[in-house]
């Protein structure tokens, strides 16, 4: 196994069950530590391991966020020598029970699912929606390896920047506000970020920025507080048995009835009752929306329907921005 984090611990439990043995657990040498252990095995510099079991097959035991898993086996392979590299895009306990889908669910939605097919407005968006939930169902990697588009929330084939009025859930620290800026000079910048540590650090990188203004709340359907579960990453979400509270509000209570031009959405599973706040603004602005849609199993056609219901006028895209499953965002431009 090579690495031996949270993906890793996924993939050693999953392959237990179907009676795979593991010889050796490696990570880079700069990560290790002597009296480090992965369940009973001890934990050695990959590069030991290398020259221990040279003949031996390698797990990948880290998830392929930016490097496609064709990629990597070739630096592998020229760095470490090992030649018989496996890796594939499946967890299945703890927070991770619903990574992968059953080919039964997507023939229980088949109606759902083509009429977002139809939707579509271009054939790049198709062919990252039959590959995603190939790799869904598989777990097989190779379905990313053609679809994959840097630009998050940006993809620059589809998305055209102006002086943007944009609205930011969740903001987290600001990683997105710095991709917006990169690419343009925004007119104001909105930035919801509920969890209070992230909301500190995002305050304190634009507190010199008056086009930026930083909320400390969340965005939802209405303004309210709400149990959260905070671990200050990108995955803080709320949740019923979350152990701490946040407060909400509205998209259309906080903006006031301004010109939004661009909203752009990743929160966790939360993104429905988002645009439910934001109803009045996507009715009367039309601005772009780019929305993460793969938090839930029914956010790929529960998302474009509800926007559809609101604005008849928007035409959707899909792009993947990950090897993983997960990144995937819905564009309505």
């Amino acid at each position: 196994m090579y690495g031996a984090g949270c993906w890793a611990k996924q993939q050693y439990q999953m392959l237990a069950d179907f009676g795979v043995i593991f010889d050796g657990v490696g990570v880079d040498e700069k990560y290790w530590k002597s009296n480090d252990s992965f369940f009973d095995l001890k934990i050695n510099p990959i590069e030991a391991l290398t020259k221990k079991y040279p003949e031996a097959a390698l797990w990948i035991g880290f998830n392929l966020d930016r490097e496609s898993f064709s990629s990597l086996k070739k630096r592998i392979q020229s760095t470490l020598g090992f030649t018989c590299i496996y890796a594939c895009d499946c967890a299945r306990f703890d927070q991770f029970e619903n990574h992968n889908y059953k080919y039964s669910q997507i023939k229980e939605h088949i109606d759902q699912f083509q009429w977002l097919f139809d939707r579509l407005a271009d054939e790049k968006s198709k062919q990252t929606l039959i590959s995603y939930l190939n790799q869904r169902i598989s777990g097989d990697y190779q379905y990313s390896e053609n679809i994959y588009d840097e630009h998050h929330y940006f993809a620059k084939d589809i998305v055209h920047l102006g002086q943007e009025v944009f609205v930011d859930c969740d903001a987290y620290t600001g990683d997105t506000i710095q991709s917006l800026y990169a690419l343009t000079t925004p007119k104001k910048v909105c930035a919801f970020e509920p969890e209070k540590a992230n909301f500190e650090k995002l305050q304190k990188n634009y507190i010199h920025d008056a086009r930026v203004v930083c909320l400390n709340i969340g965005a939802y359907s209405k303004k309210t507080t709400l149990s959260f579960s905070a671990n200050c990453t990108h995955a803080s979400k709320i949740n019923e048995h979350g152990e701490s509270k946040i407060e909400t509000d509205t998209i259309d209570h906080v903006t006031q009835g301004e010109s939004v031009t661009f909203i752009k959405m990743d929160i966790e599973g939360a993104e429905l009752e988002a645009l439910k706040g934001a109803a009045e603004t996507i009715q009367a602005h039309h601005p772009k929306l780019a929305i993460s849609a793969y938090h839930q199993f029914e956010d790929l056609f529960t998302l474009p329907q509800y926007i559809d219901s609101l604005n008849s006028k928007y035409k959707f895209y899909l792009r993947r921005h990950s090897y993983l499953v997960h990144e995937l965002v819905l564009y309505a431009l």
